[in-house]
């Protein structure tokens, strides 16, 4: 049985999907696995976990977090030591967003393998020379393969070490909690009139969801921007942060049909999500977020920027839904939010049902971690 050490730095609710879901699959790949955490939450978010859902071998680890601006920072050196014991095959490290993702690969010894974990972008990156890019090759030069989500982050990595092409890389799509925003949705789906009353919407008006945080690299002024082209839609902006005020004051100034409704539990999101006829994101740039595979396991179709580091996964182009940059194409995203709010809810259903089925072939949780546990297996014999 080899031996797995994965390091990240915090838990969330997609990675006890993911996590738990390994300790039931590897051990048929002679694969056994202990997650090494960070810190137990960071500022920004307001997850709870429960203590029952670790249903795999974990550690916290204490140490340093000190938050710099919109940067949460983690040393942890009793982490970094647990890297010295000769006691693993292989460590994945989770990222390159704190100074102990950046230190980790330094103790990483002898003939361990050593996986990048990467799932930013070109366009969620916002140095690509100087100081910054030194340290992604310097980082990305240790490892021996790379972990990527899809092709954006295979572009991502070679443009800072071009001789990553010569090596390996291990594709896990972002995995979602599926009984939740799959099976859960399909059920309250059944009472989607009551629940639209819920929300006040009409029959005969769309309604879209666009689950963010309120700051400025989702991009939701401008999106409410080109939202004024929509006819007899409501939008729903799900979600909390710093440009609440500010999102408030340009939706009362212009008239808008958007209810802020505030940050949202999980609990609460499927519901938006079974009345729902669409899904939005418009972000500005964004590595590869969870919220669109959430909207197409719902079935819904989906109105994303071209900028998510997952467009290609997602969505299929009028297939299932639909793109734009919202920084170079705002007249196209215009023409995209009208002709949208005139399609007839048998339409929508059907973009929505196309959904469904992309999600199945592409991020069933089993199929991607039995795919996963294979290349990964294959990487520690070869």
């Amino acid at each position: 049985m080899k031996k797995l050490l994965y390091v990240t730095n915090i838990p969330t609710p997609y990675r006890q999907k993911r996590f738990n879901l390994m300790q039931e699959i590897f051990p048929k790949y002679d694969i056994e696995f202990e997650v090494l955490y960070m810190d137990k939450i960071e500022p920004n978010r307001k997850w709870i976990i429960p203590e029952d859902t670790y249903q795999y071998n974990y550690k916290f680890f204490k140490g340093l977090h000190p938050v710099i601006g919109r940067f949460y920072a983690h040393f942890n050196p009793g982490l970094l030591l647990r890297l010295l014991k000769n006691d693993y095959d292989i460590a994945i490290i989770g990222g390159m967003a704190s100074p102990t993702h950046w230190l980790a690969p330094c103790f990483i010894r002898g003939n361990k393998l050593q996986v990048m974990s990467i799932e930013s972008n070109l366009n969620s990156v916002e140095r690509k020379t100087g100081f910054g890019a030194r340290i992604k090759n310097m980082l990305l030069k240790k490892a021996n393969a790379y972990q990527i989500t899809g092709t954006p982050q295979k572009k991502y990595i070679e443009y800072f070490f071009p001789e990553a092409s010569k090596k390996r890389y291990i594709t896990l799509p972002n995995i979602i909690d599926e009984e939740v925003f799959r099976d859960h949705v399909t059920l309250l789906k059944k009472n989607r009139s009551t629940l639209r009353k819920e929300f006040n919407v009409q029959d005969n008006i769309q309604m879209w969801v666009l689950p963010a945080q309120l700051i400025e690299l989702k991009g939701i002024i401008p999106f409410l921007d080109i939202f004024k082209a929509a006819d007899n839609v409501q939008l729903y902006i799900l979600g909390d942060g710093p440009l609440r005020s500010t999102i408030e004051s340009y939706v009362n100034k212009h008239n808008l049909p958007v209810t802020l409704v505030g940050h949202v539990s999980q609990e609460s999101i499927v519901k938006y999500y079974a009345a729902a006829d669409l899904f939005a994101l418009p972000s500005l740039k964004d590595a590869s977020p969870l919220t669109p595979i959430e909207a197409i396991a719902a079935g819904l179709p989906v109105l994303v920027s071209s900028r998510i580091g997952n467009l290609e996964d997602v969505i299929e182009e009028n297939v299932n839904g639909w793109s734009y940059d919202p920084v170079k194409q705002t007249n196209k995203g215009k023409e995209l939010v009208k002709r949208i709010s005139r399609f007839n809810s048998t339409e929508l259903h059907n973009f929505g049902m196309r959904s469904r089925n992309r999600y199945q072939e592409r991020f069933d949780s089993v199929t991607c971690i039995k795919k996963y546990a294979s290349q990964l297996q294959q990487f520690i014999d070869g």
